[in-house]
């Protein structure tokens, strides 16, 4: 399968957490450059042609979604929202990217074409120094759905790396600054500070 192959995919996109960080602010709801961070990164995956999008997290951030789904128990941690969402895809590939990319697109232009191998089971960003990232991956449906359903309840609080680890994946290097996320209030001044210089921002 060459590498220049665009994957048949839908967007699940993750934006149930609390917050913690920014003091219990629903990071969905924050704005950068006038538009939510959610909605942001909803718009650059139908860019991108996803051909369903899936919110996991509260109504209101879903509102340009195709859907909107809650992971059980709400606030169960990543990996809960995407048990929550797989089943639902019905495409042979699931984008995961969380809400609060400060850089969608760049992001998502690593991901829309198929791994080099025909046998991997999808594509995940490492950044310039080794972090892998595993809410900005592209993964073959199928093979996340079996270990989710493997997993039943013990999604819930559980790690995104550990339970995804096991999958044969490629690792494609993104930089640090387009791998950026805002889950913090110096990263929300910063995204706001930065002159938006692309459609994304």
């Amino acid at each position: 399968m060459s590498p220049k192959t665009t994957m048949d995919f839908e967007a699940l996109i993750l934006a149930g957490g609390r917050g913690s960080r920014l003091g219990g602010i629903d990071k969905a709801e924050l704005h950068v450059h006038g538009r939510r961070l959610v909605d942001r990164v909803i718009s650059a995956a139908r860019e991108a042609g996803a051909t369903t999008v899936t919110v996991v997290g509260p109504d209101s951030a879903g509102t340009m979604a195709d859907r909107v789904l809650r992971e059980q128990p709400a606030f169960g941690g990543p990996l809960a929202g995407i048990a929550a969402g797989i089943r639902h895809v019905t495409a042979p590939w699931v984008m995961v990217l969380a809400c609060d990319l400060q850089h969608p697109q760049a992001v998502i232009t690593h991901l829309v074409f198929a791994p080099e191998s025909g046998e991997a089971d999808g594509v995940i960003l490492v950044d310039q120094d080794g972090r892998e990232q595993w809410m900005a991956g592209t993964y073959r449906t199928e093979s996340v759905a079996r270990i989710c359903d493997q997993l039943g309840q013990a999604v819930a609080n559980a790690p995104v790396r550990k339970a995804l680890m096991p999958l044969s994946l490629e690792r494609r290097p993104i930089s640090n600054q387009d791998s950026l996320d805002i889950d913090t209030p110096e990263a929300l001044e910063q995204a706001r500070a930065h002159q938006p210089t692309t459609r994304e921002d």
